[in-house]
């Protein structure tokens, strides 16, 4: 594992985009390597396939793999899922404290994004990918949640913006990341994006400023036709963004991570965890600030 450089270099305009995918064996990791691929192949980007140790869960000092070769035998099997990508790929191997560990990733590698699979199965074993959720959120790292069974097009050809009436501006920790984020975002414009709001009643004018100030944060390239907004009735935000998929025919969900406003604080409440476990499509999760 890399440790933590004093000072990170500076990050060019146009440097190279890595993305870092949570990895295992099972079927959400291996569709949300796929869908990885699929973005990593037009962005020219570094895929790092980041395979977490099942103590590192616990946070303590790991002594050392019970078997060797166990051990010698996982490293091989995951080196050769990293040499059969079709792009640049390394592989990361996290066996000390997670925080730490995904800091060291982070601060070596500025990732634009962080691919997790999500499981069809809602019994199925998520810890790995819930242990990572929490460090991400203080990271304020972007986060892409595939569900295993989404079919549809990696690249967001309609992205729905989740947004209320707060202003708000991309807020991917430092300064390298945030740049990054946007080159992502402006190397991959959606067709067609419209900004969804959630109300238990008519709000038009919530609408209207919701569209505004997704208009004037630059969240969307220049390449993206200009966002119409669209609203739904819903006493709970969960409910209402899960009708606007179903309404827009969105592939993508963006949702900002603000931490006040109507759908304040998402990252951290119940709101994101239900979107996280029942979107149908892929869910963006951008850090975002007060304007």
């Amino acid at each position: 594992m890399s440790t933590l450089p004093t000072q990170p270099a500076p990050v060019a305009a146009e440097q190279p985009l890595a993305l870092l995918v949570l990895t295992s064996f099972f079927p959400e990791s291996r569709r949300a390597l796929r869908l990885a691929v699929e973005l990593a192949q037009p962005l020219g980007a570094r895929l790092v396939l980041v395979h977490l140790d099942q103590l590192a869960l616990l946070n303590v000092e790991v002594p050392g793999p019970d078997s060797p070769e166990a051990a010698r035998q996982l490293h091989e099997a995951l080196q050769e899922l990293a040499d059969q990508q079709p792009v640049p790929t390394d592989l990361a191997l996290i066996n000390d404290q997670l925080p730490e560990a995904l800091e060291a990733l982070i601060n070596e590698y500025y990732p634009a994004l962080f691919v997790l699979g999500r499981p069809a199965d809602d019994r199925a074993d998520f810890d790995a990918g819930a242990a990572v959720l929490e460090v991400l959120r203080d990271a304020r790292i972007p986060l892409l949640l595939v569900p295993e069974v989404y079919p549809g097009p990696a690249a967001p050809q309609h992205l729905a913006i989740a947004a209320d009436t707060g202003p708000f501006a991309l807020d991917a920790g430092a300064a390298p990341a945030r740049q990054l984020l946007r080159q992502l975002l402006r190397q991959l414009p959606p067709a067609r994006a419209t900004v969804v709001t959630v109300a238990p009643t008519q709000a038009d004018e919530s609408c209207a400023e919701a569209l505004e100030h997704v208009r004037r944060s630059g969240l969307l390239p220049a390449a993206t036709p200009s966002p119409q907004v669209e609203g739904f009735y819903a006493q709970h935000p969960t409910e209402g963004l899960l009708q606007a998929l179903a309404a827009t025919g969105a592939n993508w969900l963006l949702m900002l991570a603000r931490r006040h406003g109507t759908l304040g604080e998402l990252f951290h409440s119940s709101v994101t965890d239900a979107l996280l476990a029942r979107s149908p499509v892929p869910v963006l999760v951008l850090p975002a600030a007060e304007a």
